[in-house]
């Protein structure tokens, strides 16, 4: 995972507690905290981006074919 504020890349599945021992919502927290900056990180944004990305790639590749 790369953090979204500080570009730190990580392995969230490394982390012990999912980095969650300073949010407070220990039970529900699906956050994944940076080790570097502890800014939290929400794994499902990173499919929804990753496939924004994807999408944004293959308009240019279109757009630029034309």
């Amino acid at each position: 995972m790369k953090c979204r504020m500080c570009g730190f890349e990580f392995d969230e599945t490394e982390l012990e507690n999912r980095g969650c021992v300073s949010c407070g919502k220990h039970d529900n927290c699906n956050q994944v905290h940076c080790p570097n900056c502890g800014f939290g990180n929400h794994p499902e944004f990173e499919e929804e981006f990753e496939f924004i990305t994807k999408l944004k790639d293959r308009f240019r590749k279109r757009k630029s074919g034309h």
